[in-house]
C-alpha cells in the first residue's frame, strides 16, 4: 500500500512539472524577431511568422513596460507601414493590431507588403500605442524593415461603369512548398485607392483554373477561392503530378467578368 501511494505522489509531481513546464514556454520561441523598439518606458518586440516577404505576413508585437518588466496587454495599437522611395512613399495593405491579445499576451496583425526593400526603397512601420495601463501614448517605428520579393503579388486592372481606372493588388499565399495532391491556398485582395489607403474587397467571386501546358491537362477536385475576412480568400488547388503549373484566378462580380490573373508554379 505504501508503495503505490509513493508511486501516485511521484506521478502527481511529474503531472505537474509537466504543466509547469508548459506554462512556462515562451510563446515567441517558433517566431522570427523582426526587431525592437523602446519609447518613454515601453518596450515592443516585433516578430512575424517568417522573414518579411511580399504577400501576406502575419506580425505580433510583444509589449513590455520597462519599470515593472511586466508584460502589456492593456492597449490600443495601430500600425503605418511605409515603403520610403526616391520620389515617392506609399503604404500596403494592414490588418490590426486592434485592442485585443491573443492568449499568450501577443497583439497580432496582418501586413500585405507589395514591394520588396531594396534598392528601390526601403520599409519602415510606425507603431501608435495607446497604453491603457499608465494612460499613456507611444510612437514607436521599426526602421529598414528587410522585405523580400516573391512573384506572388499581381495588379488586377480594369474599368468600372464610369470608365475609371480601378486597381485590385492580389497576392498568392500558402504555395512555398506545393506538393502532389490538394493544397491550401489564399489570395489577399485589396483596391489600391490612393498611394496610403489599400482597403479590403470582400464582394468578388473568384474561379480557379489550374494547368499543366507542358502535359495538356488540367487537374480535379480544385476548391475556388471565398472570402474569410480582411481581403483574404481561401481555397485550394490539386496539382496531380510534379512538374510546371500554371494557376488562373478569373475574378467578377455578380455577372460582369473584371479580369483574370496568372500564376506558375513549378516543382
Amino acid at each position: 500500500m505504501k508503495l503505490h501511494i509513493l508511486l501516485f505522489a511521484l506521478l502527481g509531481l511529474l503531472i505537474q512539472g509537466c504543466e509547469e513546464s508548459n506554462n512556462d514556454s515562451d510563446p515567441t520561441e517558433e517566431l522570427v524577431l523582426i526587431g525592437s523598439a523602446l519609447e518613454n518606458g515601453l518596450s515592443i518586440d516585433l516578430y512575424a511568422d517568417h522573414n518579411l516577404k511580399v504577400g501576406l505576413n502575419k506580425l505580433y508585437f510583444d509589449l513590455t513596460d520597462i519599470a515593472s518588466e511586466e508584460q502589456v496587454t492593456e492597449a490600443q495599437i495601430t500600425q503605418k507601414p511605409i515603403m520610403h522611395m526616391e520620389t515617392v512613399n506609399h503604404s500596403c495593405p494592414v490588418a490590426g493590431p486592434g485592442d485585443t491579445p491573443n492568449s499568450d499576451g501577443l497583439f497580432e496583425s496582418e501586413v500585405v507588403f507589395i514591394m520588396a526593400s531594396g534598392m528601390m526603397g526601403t520599409w519602415d512601420d510606425t507603431v501608435f500605442v495607446e497604453n491603457q495601463e499608465t494612460n499613456t501614448s507611444h510612437q514607436l517605428v521599426f526602421e529598414n524593415l528587410t522585405v523580400a520579393e516573391t512573384d506572388m503579388k499581381k495588379n488586377l486592372v480594369f474599368d468600372d461603369a464610369d470608365s475609371t481606372q480601378i486597381i485590385y493588388i492580389i497576392t498568392l499565399n500558402g504555395l512555398e512548398e506545393p506538393k502532389v495532391g490538394l493544397n491550401d491556398l489564399i489570395l489577399t485582395v485589396h483596391k489600391k485607392q490612393t498611394m496610403m489607403s489599400f482597403p479590403e474587397v470582400s464582394d468578388i467571386a473568384i474561379s480557379i483554373d489550374p494547368q499543366m501546358p507542358d502535359m495538356g491537362h488540367g487537374s480535379e477536385g480544385n476548391v475556388n477561392p471565398a472570402y474569410s475576412e480582411n481581403g483574404k480568400y481561401a481555397g485550394k488547388v490539386a496539382f496531380s503530378m510534379t512538374g510546371y503549373w500554371t494557376i488562373d484566378f478569373t475574378f467578377s462580380r455578380g455577372s460582369e467578368e473584371l479580369g483574370t490573373v496568372q500564376y506558375a508554379v513549378n516543382f
